[in-house]
């Protein structure tokens, strides 16, 4: 894996940081990319030490911001030639009802629309590698139901941090497999996978109070929950799969409404406007047919 190049985001702690030391031991050049620049130096310091891996950059952005994400997209064009990997790990769970800069639920605002904005804005980068992989974190937690309205008419009165969270995760879902087919013939891949329970303070705060005590127990730590990401960034064995969801380094079938191309179809065309994209740009990569 020497020479490839992965930026992975939210990468100063929890599973993204233990993929990133993984990923580093094995040589790989690694872009962290982290909401706090202090934090974000701590890990490329220790990720460093630890490794004796020096190909280690950082890149500070808020991922809640899509005019942030477009600086960080424009960073990268500036500074590197290619990009093998991209791994979405970034992603938050919000107690309270929040909205960011750009007006949109604060939970679906970081778990997807960033994702998707990242992801197109570095399809050039990730085709110059000549074989891309776009590897986003979603969950088995999933909706039956979905709508894409409604996930910008949601209310403070309405709102549900978990229902949030499986509705973000549910459109990763529809975006992973909706790029993997339009991207087919383009060299890039685009993968899903559920890490599993990890035991982090997201995780603790997403969890029923009655069964906090327990979460140690029978959750995984970051290290365990890197191995899947690890997997999907540098295996041999995945080459040329894309539009798939994995656990535990297997295939997984995922909710039937994930599975939806005309919701699938919609999510993609909505997302685009609400990210200030336009189609045209991404004929190129076959996303249009």
């Amino acid at each position: 894996m020497e020479g490839k190049t992965i930026l992975i985001t939210g990468a100063n702690s929890g599973i993204g940081f233990a993929t990133a030391r993984i990923l580093a031991e094995q040589g790989c050049h690694i872009i962290l990319v982290c909401r706090n620049e202090k934090r974000g130096e701590e890990a490329r310091q220790y990720i460093m030490d630890a490794t004796g891996n020096r190909e280690m950059d950082l890149l500070v952005a808020d991922l809640s911001s899509q005019q942030d994400i477009r600086r960080l997209a424009e960073q990268v064009k500036q500074h590197y030639s290619k990009i093998d990997v991209l791994i979405n790990n970034a992603g938050g769970v919000f107690g309270q009802y929040q909205v960011s800069e750009d007006g949109f639920e604060m939970t679906f605002a970081v778990n997807y629309l960033a994702p998707f904005l990242l992801s197109h804005l570095l399809l050039d980068k990730l085709k110059a590698s000549g074989s891309g992989r776009i590897i986003n974190i979603a969950s088995v937690m999933q909706d039956k139901k979905f709508n894409p309205d409604d996930v910008i008419n949601q209310t403070s009165s309405s709102y549900s941090g978990m229902q949030a969270y499986k509705t973000a995760k549910t459109a990763i879902l529809m975006m992973t497999y909706y790029m993997g087919k339009r991207l087919a013939e383009s060299g890039i891949t685009v993968n899903a996978l559920h890490p599993g329970f990890i035991y982090t303070p997201q995780a603790t705060r997403m969890s029923p109070k009655l069964f906090r005590p327990l979460m140690k127990l029978f959750s995984k730590d970051p290290e365990q929950g890197a191995t899947c990401p690890v997997y999907l960034a540098v295996s041999s064995e995945i080459e040329g799969v894309t539009g798939e969801f994995f656990k535990d380094n297997k295939t997984e079938q995922t909710s039937p409404i994930s599975y939806n191309e005309e919701l699938q179809k919609t999510l993609y065309t909505k997302s685009m406007q609400w990210t200030g994209l336009k189609t045209d740009d991404f004929t190129e990569y076959e996303l249009i047919r």
